[in-house]
């Protein structure tokens, strides 16, 4: 098994000057990375791309903030395999996800990490046509360490930051990028479990109602009132109120033994925890 990356690359041209938009024609410029098991950053040129082929094929998971739709698709002509078999967490995947609209990276640095990017892609591409790869090579490993540091900020506090189109609030955007992996099955059989036999439950839960500083990691204790997928309902003993929960940001789950009974009265119409 590899090691965990974090990938970031230039390009030669812009969309404009190649034929459809085709992200294989666009070149590569450099490829920065930052390698999780050596405690290394590296850059690769062009002509050098060989030596990454055997890093990205044995990779644990390729860390990174839009490259699925776009630094692997321009990275593929010079790859033999398929860049599908590639494990990628993109990072905008979990911004879409929760905000229904795509961010930039400078909008999730400035909101999460209070500093933004050195520079932009066109001056990338304007350094490429003077051949200064130098300072290419210097802001793409700049915006690996950005990358880098908004997966470590996450996976530790469980959250991310964006800011608004709309004013100073910071929109919140919940994570799970832990180093195992949940047993969702197990999750959910435990949750039914409980719920057929009434027994009060212990969740470490992913919230999404976090204010900025806070982790979104919370444990509850809750008496299952209801579940219907991807939701559940019970009674929170912190909040002293029922309350409804999204399934999948459940992190881990286990009996506590108390016994419950359901209100004669109950109706499934909690607020979101």
């Amino acid at each position: 098994m590899g090691e965990r990356i974090v990938l970031d690359l230039e390009t030669q041209r812009e969309f404009s000057e190649v034929e459809g938009r085709r992200h294989e024609l666009l070149g590569v410029s450099v490829v920065g990375i930052y390698r999780y098991g050596a405690d290394h950053y590296e850059t690769y040129l062009e002509a050098e791309l060989r030596q990454l082929v055997p890093l990205l094929q044995e990779a644990e998971l390729v860390i990174g903030f839009n490259i699925k739709r776009f630094d692997l698709p321009v990275l593929s002509p010079y790859l033999p395999f398929p860049i599908s078999t590639i494990p990628v967490l993109d990072i905008i995947d979990d911004a879409v996800k929760q905000l229904g609209h795509r961010v930039s990276l400078e909008s999730l640095c400035q909101a999460t990490l209070g500093k933004g990017k050195s520079g932009s892609g066109l001056q990338a591409l304007a350094w490429f046509k003077e051949g200064k790869f130098d300072l290419i090579k210097q802001y793409c490993l700049d915006d690996v360490r950005l990358t880098k540091e908004l997966f470590d900020y996450g996976k530790q506090h469980g959250t991310l930051f964006a800011t608004s189109r709309y004013g100073a609030e910071k929109l919140n955007i919940p994570v799970f990028w832990p180093e195992r992996k949940r047993d969702l099955a197990m999750i959910a059989k435990v949750l039914a479990e409980a719920f057929q036999k009434r027994l009060q439950v212990e969740i470490e839960y992913l919230s999404a109602s976090v204010q900025a500083g806070e982790s979104a990691q919370r444990v509850r204790r809750v008496d299952v009132y209801a579940v219907n997928e991807p939701y559940f309902e019970g009674y929170c003993h912190l909040r002293q109120d029922v309350r409804q929960f999204r399934i999948d940001r459940i992190l881990d789950i286990k009996p506590t033994w108390n016994r419950y009974t359901i209100p004669a009265d109950f109706v499934p119409t909690a607020v979101a925890e």
